[in-house]
């Protein structure tokens, strides 16, 4: 029954990127270039996500039958998996602030160095080299070979 379940969930998913796709095909031509930057891999990747779905049922199922979440969670106490939710809830959270006060630009950075400072304790440098490369992705991708201008954070919209 969860493989059933599994496989109308991946055509629903399919089928959702696919109609955002065939959207945003109409749009003008600087209109179309975010959407189908994000649009054209995640199609793929649903197709790959049902293809292996479709396949998994001809091949053979593990002894255990239980998924991997639950295999992971035995053991690990309901008040951790609570809390570790709710950490990355507001890590999220924080992203979506800083997007709105700050901007794209700064917060991508912003959130890569923090996360990786602050919550996975990593060292500066590899913090500040990855933050980097985030933000020289961003720019170069976004920026200067599709040139899609993003808005200013409302911070420095009332500055």
């Amino acid at each position: 029954m969860k493989s059933v379940l599994q496989i109308i969930f991946g055509l629903l998913v399919f089928f959702f990127f696919g109609v955002c796709l065939w959207q945003a095909i109409a749009w003008p031509t600087q209109a179309k270039l975010f959407p189908l930057t994000i649009l054209i891999p995640m199609l793929l990747i649903a197709a790959l996500n049902l293809s292996l779905e479709l396949m998994s049922g001809y091949g053979k199922r593990s002894m255990s039958g239980a998924s991997v979440d639950v295999q992971s969670r035995q053991g690990t106490d309901n008040a951790l998996l609570r809390r570790r939710t709710m950490i990355i809830f507001l890590w999220i959270l924080g992203f979506l602030m800083g997007i709105w006060l700050l901007g794209f630009s700064l917060s991508i950075p912003l959130f890569v160095f923090l996360y990786l400072k602050v919550y996975s304790k990593e060292e500066w440098m590899l913090a500040l080299l990855l933050a980097g490369a985030a933000w020289l992705l961003f720019f170069g991708l976004f920026d200067r070979l599709l040139h899609l201008p993003f808005p200013e954070g409302i911070l420095f919209t009332l500055l």
